[in-house]
C-alpha cells in the first residue's frame, strides 16, 4: 500500500520552493523535491507539514490550503508514496535551513528551471500547473491568518476547541444561505414520500423499522430535518411527527413541501438539536436523523436530548456519512487524506456556487459514535454500510469507481434503555 506524504507550497514571485534530499537521506535520495515528510500515525496531513517545515527550515506555518495530490514512485525502491500538497503562506520571519537536517540544498525554483533538476515527472508536472494557477490564490489574504498552535496529542483533546482557536464556520448560517439550491437542484422531489436512509437505500430496502413495530401510531422526531422529505415520508408510514431544523429557511421550505404532499400529521419545529428542551420527557417512540448528526458540534447534548424526549424502548436511528469514507479523495488509486482521528475539516462543496459558505464536518470514528450512544442511554442493535455502486447522477461528488470500493454512510440504530 502506497504510504502517505505531505508536501509544502511555498511561492514567491512565480518559483517555488525547492529542496535536494541528501543522497544518503531515501527516499527519493539525491532528488529535488517540494519540502516533504512522510505522515506519521497519530498526526494529520497538515500536522506534517507544520512539522516538517519547523523542523528542517524553521518556519512556523500559519495555515494550509490543500493544492493537489501527486503520485509518486522512488526509482532506487519502487516504492509508491501519495503525497498531498499543501500551498503555504511564506512567513515574515527569515527562514533558517538545517544543514543536518533532510536536505543538502534548497532553491526558488521558476517553471522553466525545474525541468533541469532531477526531480519525480508527476511532481514537477503539478508544480508547473499549480504555479500556473497561483492567480486563484493571489487575494487570500494570508496576513489576517492567526498562526495556529501546535495540535495537542489526540488522546488529550476534547470536543471543546481551544479557547483561542479560530472560530468555526456558522454551519446555522450556511444552512440558511444554501437553502433554495440544495433543495430546487439536490434533494427536493427527487425520492417522492419514500423514506430514504441514504441517497439510494430506502426503508423498502433495509427495513430498519420493521422489528421496531414500524411507523404507524408512532410518535417520531426528526432530527435535523432539512426540507421535511424525512418527516413526510415517516407520515405517509403512519406517523405522528415533528421536525426539527436549526435553519428557519430550510422549516419554511419544509412546510410547504408538506402542504404539497398533503402530510397533515407532519408539524416542524426551528430549533437546534443540540438544545431539545422545548419538548417534555418521553414524548416520542421513534427518533431519526439522516445526513445530519456530522454537522453537529456536540454529539453527546443531541444525543443526550433525544434519549430524553424518547419513550423506554424507543427507537432512534443515525444515517452518517461514512467515518472512513469521509477520509478518502482523489480518483483511481484513491488517496486517504487526512487521519481517520481528524477532528472536524471544513467545506464549502454542498452547492456548486464558488461562493457557497463554509461548513464544519465534525469527524467522529465508528467506536466513538458507539461510545456516545451508550454514554446516552442506548444500546446499539444494528450497524448498516449499504453498498451503493450505481448512483449515477444523483450526487455530483458521489465516484461510481470510489462507491464501488467503498461505503457512502454509515446507519446506526439503538435503542433507549
Amino acid at each position: 500500500m502506497p504510504e502517505l506524504m505531505s508536501a509544502a507550497l511555498f511561492e514567491r514571485d512565480e518559483r517555488v520552493l525547492t529542496a535536494h534530499r541528501k543522497p544518503d537521506r531515501p527516499p527519493f535520495a539525491g532528488q529535488w523535491l517540494l519540502p516533504m515528510t512522510a505522515v506519521s500515525n497519530g498526526e494529520t496531513a497538515e500536522e506534517a507539514v507544520r512539522r516538517h517545515a519547523r523542523e528542517q527550515f524553521g518556519i512556523a506555518v500559519a495555515q494550509e490550503i490543500f493544492a493537489d495530490t501527486v503520485y509518486i514512485e522512488d526509482p532506487d525502491n519502487r516504492a509508491r508514496y501519495v503525497t498531498n500538497i499543501f500551498r503555504t503562506p511564506l512567513p515574515d520571519a527569515p527562514m533558517r535551513f538545517n544543514a543536518a537536517g533532510d536536505y543538502d540544498d534548497a532553491r526558488w525554483l521558476s517553471t522553466d528551471e525545474l525541468p533541469g533538476v532531477w526531480m519525480p515527472p508527476p511532481l514537477r508536472d503539478a508544480l508547473v500547473r499549480l504555479v500556473k494557477e497561483a492567480a486563484e490564490y493571489e487575494e487570500y489574504d494570508w496576513e489576517a491568518v492567526e498562526p495556529v498552535a501546535e495540535a495537542a496529542p489526540l488522546a488529550e483533546r476534547t470536543e471543546e476547541p481551544p479557547a483561542d482557536a479560530e472560530p468555526p464556520p456558522d454551519n446555522r448560517a450556511a444552512w440558511d444561505a444554501i437553502a433554495k439550491e440544495w433543495q430546487d437542484e439536490r434533494y427536493g422531489d427527487r425520492f417522492g414520500t419514500r423514506l430514504m436512509w441514504t441517497w439510494r437505500a430506502s426503508e423498502d430496502e433495509l427495513r430498519l423499522l420493521d422489528d421496531a413495530g414500524g411507523a404507524r401510531g408512532k410518535h417520531a422526531i426528526v432530527l435535523g430535518c432539512g426540507g421535511g422529505q424525512d418527516a413526510v415520508a415517516l407520515e405517509k408510514l403512519g406517523a405522528i411527527v415533528v421536525g426539527v431544523d436549526q435553519s428557519p429557511a430550510m422549516i419554511e421550505y419544509a412546510k410547504k413541501y408538506a402542504a404539497r404532499h398533503g402530510a397533515t400529521n407532519a408539524s416542524f419545529v426551528e430549533a437546534d438539536i443540540e438544545d431539545l428542551s422545548r419538548f417534555d420527557d418521553s414524548t416520542f417512540d421513534l427518533a431519526i436523523s439522516i445526513g445530519v448528526m456530522e454537522y453537529v458540534e456536540h454529539a453527546d447534548r443531541a444525543l443526550g436530548g433525544a434519549a430524553r424526549v424518547l419513550r423506554p424502548g424507543g427507537t432512534l436511528v443515525l444515517s452518517l456519512k461514512h467515518p472512513f469514507g469521509v477520509i478518502v479523495d482523489g480518483g483511481p488509486p484513491f488517496v486517504v487524506w487526512t487521519s481517520y482521528w481528524m477532528r472536524h475539516h471544513d467545506r464549502n462543496r454542498l452547492v456548486a456556487r464558488a461562493d457557497a459558505p463554509r461548513m464544519r464536518s465534525y469527524m467522529r470514528t465508528v467506536s466513538e459514535w458507539f461510545d456516545l450512544l451508550t454514554a446516552a442511554g442506548f444500546t446499539v442493535e444494528r450497524l448498516v454500510e449499504p453498498k451503493e455502486d450505481d448512483l449515477a447522477a444523483i450526487a455530483d461528488e458521489l465516484n461510481q469507481e470510489w462507491l464501488a470500493l467503498l461505503p457512502y454512510a454509515l446507519i446506526i440504530k439503538a435503542r433507549k434503555r
